[in-house]
């Protein structure tokens, strides 16, 4: 798999292509190369992450014949930055969001998963089929369960079935199913665009596993001057807050 970035002032955009085999799959190198953009983004000033496809495959999840090539140390280690590289996509400051337009198997379908928000088109597709392999999907497990809950997540992975955008809307795994992802993709950030960025933050990381502190948050959020200010001067005079954006070539 190969990961092409793409660096904007607010938007930070991951591609994903082809490797040698033909498909978006998840090898060592692969991985590696799309853990490395994503921390990248997430330390950056970009407002938010969007991992989308090349071409119509999502990601078709792990290179099993490469996996075999692999000796069990460096494997080890590729699954454990994966793994970082979906909580870290759960928990990052940013807001992420994928753009499914095609087939998602396996960890394609945990990366998606990962994300705080997944457009998608309708011929877009998801699937775990790795017990058919012997396997189980043990790293994107929580990703999925928070996203599905553990009934639906077992289903899947026990089924193997293939999951259409239709069905996986109101399951919770995909938010906006749509025929042109882009345009609802455009939608979708111009919301985000208008959230104060630590406000964002401070979202996902009391909506998360080990989410508390809620009210204290607040609390605290109402004290500060620099929101007070904006506040006040939003409810008088309807000016906009300093965090407010826009995407280029929008009103």
């Amino acid at each position: 798999m190969r990961v092409r970035c793409e660096e904007g002032e607010l938007i930070h955009r991951l591609f994903l292509g082809a490797g040698p085999g033909g498909h978006v799959a998840l090898d060592t190198d692969g991985i590696a190369a799309l853990a490395d953009a994503v921390e990248q983004a997430v330390a950056g000033s970009a407002r938010a992450l969007v991992i989308a496809s090349e071409g119509p495959e999502f990601c078709a999840g792990m290179d099993l014949a490469a996996a075999l090539r692999t000796p069990s140390a460096p494997m080890r280690e590729a699954m454990e930055r994966f793994a970082a590289c979906l909580e870290l996509l759960a928990s990052a400051k940013v807001a992420t969001i994928a753009v499914v337009t095609g087939a998602a198997s396996g960890g394609g379908v945990g990366l998606a998963a990962a994300c705080d928000l997944v457009v998608a088109a309708p011929a877009a597709t998801f699937a775990l089929p790795e017990l058919r392999y012997g396997l189980v999907p043990a790293v994107i497990l929580p990703a999925l369960e928070a996203r599905i809950g553990a009934r639906r997540t077992r289903r899947l992975a026990l089924t193997g079935e293939l999951v259409t955008a239709a069905q996986a809307e109101p399951w919770g795994l995909v938010d906006v199913v749509a025929d042109e992802p882009d345009k609802a993709l455009r939608g979708l950030l111009r919301s985000l665009l208008r959230a104060r960025p630590q406000a964002v933050a401070t979202l996902k990381r009391i909506t998360g596993p080990a989410g508390q502190g809620g009210v204290a948050q607040t609390a605290a959020d109402l004290e500060d001057p620099e929101l007070r200010a904006a506040l006040a001067a939003l409810l008088a005079e309807g000016q906009a807050p300093p965090w407010f954006a826009r995407l280029k070539g929008q009103e």
